[in-house]
């Protein structure tokens, strides 16, 4: 980011929106937002259809630039190579969760779905799960789950006794399948997507007709949604 360009608060940029594009208060909020600077949120489906496309305003202390919000534009792509089944031995039968087991596994393992019989509960010894994982190498067999406690307090004037309750869980990887390779490297996505749900404004520097500096040129996106 230039460093002559102008601090810019979302404050003014409402303003400029409400001068600039016939909208009211109460059709849009925005957002301070990263990587662009502003994410403009519309009220209604039809606000936003009647935004669509770019539009490039200024004030005389500086310009916006707005396009459609897409959830690529800054994302990369990837995958999950690998298919595994697991079971998870110790876990208490008051914390037979999916969220349970989503902690305990962490970012090694998404879990896919349950397996009937963990989900109706009619087999509590064994929590078993489908899942996919980029290397079952990565999957933890032990772990010990700590799950916290507030104790009320004997007298209204204490404080609750705060506590941990500790359990060993083993894990079991009973199959791993290797769907595809992994990729020799990330790869950039770009282009559109039609899943999104606002506008996204970045301001440049001045009010001249031409975008300011530091802005990307326009590019097309799809229309906003939400």
């Amino acid at each position: 980011m230039p460093r002559n360009r102008p601090l810019v608060i979302a404050d003014e940029v409402a303003e400029l929106l409400l001068c600039s594009l016939e909208l009211s208060e109460g059709d849009f909020i925005v957002h301070l937002h990263h990587t662009e600077d502003f994410l403009i949120i519309f009220s209604s489906l039809e606000t936003m259809r009647r935004l669509r496309g770019e539009h490039f305003i200024s004030s005389m202390r500086f310009a916006l630039s707005l396009r459609s919000w897409c959830k690529l534009a800054h994302a990369g792509a990837g995958g999950l190579e690998y298919r595994v089944e697991l079971e998870l031995r110790g876990i208490p039968a008051y914390a037979w969760h999916l969220s349970t087991t989503e902690h305990v596994l962490g970012g090694s393992c998404w879990i896919e779905r349950l397996h009937p019989h963990t989900r109706s509960r009619d087999d509590l010894a064994v929590f078993r799960l489908f899942g996919r994982a980029h290397d079952p190498a990565d999957i933890r067999r032990a772990v010990v789950l700590e799950i916290v406690e507030q104790l009320p307090s004997r007298m209204p004037s204490e404080a609750p006794t705060i506590r941990t309750l500790t359990y060993p869980i083993s894990i079991a990887l009973t199959k791993a399948e290797l769907i595809r390779a992994a990729p020799a490297g990330p790869q950039a996505t770009g282009g559109n997507d039609s899943d999104a749900d606002g506008t996204v404004g970045r301001n440049g520097q001045g009010h001249g007709q031409g975008p300011g500096p530091g802005r990307a040129p326009p590019r097309p996106q799809t229309p906003a949604y939400g």
